[in-house]
């Protein structure tokens, strides 16, 4: 699912406000010369109209260089403010996206029905920086055995399929078969953090004990992976300024853990011990 502002949307509401003004003031202009035509015509006197009692000796007072830059002023102003708000809240912002993966895979079957743990299949999760995309050797762990026959009347389910055609196994005789090519399956990746951005997997889930649905939302009922989270900077740092660190269980914080009980404190938040300054994340 991908969002309906981009780039050239606001390109394109840009050219269209000042085509639609371009047009009002043309329809102004042609309506002015109408009524001065019909006052030729009809010599006597007519009833002012609310513009030419009211608006117009306003208009006519005003000096055309200094009006001319107010309303240049004010679309400025307005125009900029929505172009912050755009840049802010949807250049590279990817919250909602779902892309169509090649194996329909769910989440809400395998971390919601059945309770698979989130790191036996990204198991790489607590060592590493990243969260790694299971091998299908991890697959077939279970759908060596596992086809969901019994929804496909005997037959195996076309996704588990996917997966022996990917990796050469025949799910009749239940065998490798032998110098079988195998082709990676390719998945698409949903969370991308830019280049500038480091974060750190292990340390959020080993050190922070952060459980996945803190940034990835309800995992677990989602038969359709999507970006829960905005993963914008501001998102991270309201994090860090809320939670606590574990300083009473970790010597690696010993020093710290004295200050705390030295200053009255409960807990040390992540943005008290170092946790926004700007090298911890881009360096």
């Amino acid at each position: 699912m991908s969002s309906f502002y981009s780039e050239s949307t606001f390109l394109a509401l840009i050219i269209l406000s000042v085509v639609l003004l371009a047009i009002a003031a043309l329809l102004f202009g042609i309506k002015r010369h109408l009524s001065e035509l019909n006052k030729e015509k009809f010599a006597e006197e007519a009833e002012p109209s609310f513009y030419e009692a009211k608006i117009k000796p306003v208009i006519d007072s005003w000096n055309p260089t200094i009006a001319t830059l107010v309303i240049a002023g004010a679309l400025v102003v307005i125009l900029g403010g929505f172009g912050y708000k755009f840049g802010m809240d949807e250049v590279g912002v990817q919250q909602g996206y779902a892309p169509s993966q090649p194996i329909n895979f769910s989440h809400k079957i395998h971390a919601g029905q059945y309770e698979i743990d989130c790191k036996y299949c990204h198991s790489t999760v607590e060592k590493s920086k990243s969260a790694s995309i299971p091998s299908l050797n991890t697959c077939m762990n279970c759908h060596k055995y596992v086809k969901a026959a019994e929804k496909y009347n005997g037959n195996t389910s076309p996704e588990i399929q996917k997966i022996y055609n990917a990796i050469g196994y025949d799910g009749e005789n239940m065998e490798y078969i032998e110098g079988y090519e195998q082709k990676p399956i390719e998945w698409i990746r949903i969370h991308n953090l830019p280049d500038l951005a480091y974060f750190n997997h292990s340390q959020h889930v080993v050190v922070g004990k952060l459980d996945c649905q803190t940034c990835h939302g309800p995992i677990q009922e989602m038969d359709k992976v999507y970006q829960y989270s905005t993963l914008q900077m501001g998102w991270c740092i309201d994090c860090h300024r809320e939670r606590g660190i574990d300083s009473e269980n970790n010597d690696y914080y010993e020093e710290a853990h004295k200050n705390m009980l030295a200053e009255g404190k409960d807990y040390i938040t992540v943005a008290e011990n170092g946790g926004l300054e700007c090298s911890k994340c881009h360096y």
